[in-house]
This record gives structure tokens, sequence and C-alpha cells, in this order.
């Protein structure tokens, strides 16, 4: 990736420091590094006037596959999604990502992300922006050269514009129905709730909903 190349002297010296073992001033160098100033990008922030910076996801990725070789997401929840009386909704993704440490054993992060819409509409672009936000969250906690302290303050959720298109009745089902499916637990399932029963979903959609809630119910009997 070409922007990878303004960070080539950071890579340089972690490699410097992997030839002599020093894993641990690997780590600390990552963290109190700041990243290259290409990296960082600013956008509208819902806190404050300040702009918000962050590194894009594909940035993060491609330099954890310089740094560590081995990286991959190894676990997306399913969204959880809530409603509230206005009708704005939110999506919380957590994900699981692994890479290779030095020592050949695989860690974990762990990131968690919210992205709030106003309209249920917007759901399905919601999910997958959550599920990217939860990635970079995770990425981050590896220190400075992710992006970890170029905010005072942490922007948890994104707000999606509302003037987006709108997608259609057919699709919004269709996912919510595949939602239903795919839940491997009551947690999973019951984070539908509020969709099921809101003025989206329909009779058939709820009654597979019902019947999926009394098989999860069985299994754990």
């Amino acid at each position: 990736m070409e922007q990878l190349k303004s960070a080539d002297p950071i890579f340089l010296h972690i490699e410097e420091l992997i030839k002599k073992k020093d894993y641990q001033g690997v780590y600390n160098y990552i963290d109190t590094t700041e990243p290259p100033k290409d990296w960082v990008v600013e956008l509208p922030s819902k806190i404050g006037k300040d702009k918000y910076k962050t590194i894009k996801l594909e940035v993060m990725e491609a330099t954890m596959n310089r740094i560590f070789g081995q990286c991959a997401i190894t676990n997306i929840s399913t969204p959880v999604i809530n409603q509230d009386k206005s009708g704005r909704c939110s999506v919380t993704v957590t994900v699981i990502y692994q890479y290779k440490g030095f020592d050949n054993f695989y860690n974990s992060l762990h990131g968690i992300a919210s992205v709030v819409v106003s309209d249920l509409n917007l759901l399905e672009l919601a999910t997958p922006k959550a599920s990217s936000m939860a990635l970079k969250n995770a990425i981050k906690q590896l220190g400075g050269l992710f992006g970890k302290y170029l905010n005072k303050l942490e922007d948890v959720e994104a707000e999606l514009p509302s003037s987006t298109e709108n997608i259609s009745k057919e699709e919004q089902l269709q996912s919510i129905t595949e939602g239903i499916v795919s839940a491997n637990n009551m947690q999973d399932l019951k984070s539908w709730r509020h969709v099921i029963y809101s003025k989206v979903s329909t009779p058939d959609v709820q009654a597979l909903y019902e019947t999926r809630l009394r098989q999860l119910s069985n299994n754990q009997k």
C-alpha cells in the first residue's frame, strides 16, 4: 500500500527491535509512536466543534500485516439492535481480532462500537459500519501508531445521514429474517426483538421469531 511508505522508518526500527528479540520494546514503541501525518484523516465530530481524527481501516489492517504477518477477525457478534420511542436505532457490534505475536502465540484484541441512525430504514447501512468501527476499536488498543491518542474524547457513536436513500421494505424484511435464522442463542435472538415488533415487521416474521425462540429455549433445557 502506497501510504505505508511514509512509515518506512517506523517499520525499520520495529524490525531492528525484533532482531534483538526486544519484543516488549516493540509494543512500547508502537504505543508511544504517532502515526504519519498522511495516515490521519479528519471527520466532523458530534462532540464539540473540533474535528475527529482517525486512520482508515485499510491502513490499520495493512500495518498490522506488515508488523505481525498473520492477522484476522475470528468472531463478529450478532448485532444488538435497540430502538427508542422517537424511532432512532442503535446497532452495537463486538469483534475479536487475532494476530500472531512474536512468541508464535496468537493474541486477541476485543473491539466494540455502536452506530446510531435516525430511521430504521438505515439499519442495513449501520450494521456493517458498526462492524468496521469495532475492528478499528480493537486494533487501536495497541497504541499511538494506530491512532489511540489522536482524540481527547472517544467518538463511540457515528451518525449516518438521514438523507441516505431508503432501503426497500423487502430488503429490510430479508435482513431481519436472516438475523432470526442465524441467531445462535437466546441473547442473539432477543437483540432483534425491538425490530421484530416494530412497524416494519410482518406477522410472518413475528411467527418465525416466536418459533425460533421456542427452538432455542428447548435447546437450553
